[in-house]
């Protein structure tokens, strides 16, 4: 006879731990990679087999890259004149790229701890979208 209850000896899991396959989850690592992430991104949206899971993940990975490519862009076009602003742009360009690099790690991490990856920008998007979706099925329906 155990000293412990029963209570206690059960293990209880976490209810945010899904049940991802580990191919699923080594895709979405390869997704979430910075900037060599968007062909696997690519592939999975454009691909009819992947879970919906991982095309999250593939939104998520893209748009990341994209806002970077662009910011990273818009910065390089400034036109500089003398030292000192050309320091600052060249920091704020460093500063942009470890940012970008550090959430994708973030982003990784979380996956890891079979966590939640999702951007609230595009988590109120895609809420909009679906809000109009449905009242959209809702006319046709009346």
């Amino acid at each position: 006879m155990s000293r412990y209850s029963k209570r206690d000896r059960l293990i209880e899991k976490p209810e945010q731990i899904s049940r991802d396959s580990t191919k699923e989850r080594i895709e979405m690592f390869f997704c979430l990679m910075p900037v060599f992430g968007l062909i696997p991104s690519a592939l999975a949206l454009i691909r009819q087999r992947s879970s919906r899971k991982v095309r999250d993940v593939s939104q998520v990975a893209i748009a990341l890259m994209l806002t970077w490519a662009i910011a990273y862009g818009a910065m390089g076009g400034v036109p500089t004149e003398g030292e000192t602003l050309q320091v600052t742009a060249e920091l704020m360009k460093a500063t942009l790229s470890s940012g970008y690099f550090a959430l994708c790690m973030y982003l990784m991490y979380r996956l890891y701890r079979h966590q939640a990856i999702a951007l609230p920008s595009l988590k109120i998007f895609s809420e909009r979208n679906e809000s109009r979706s449905v009242k959209r099925d809702q006319k046709t329906d009346n």
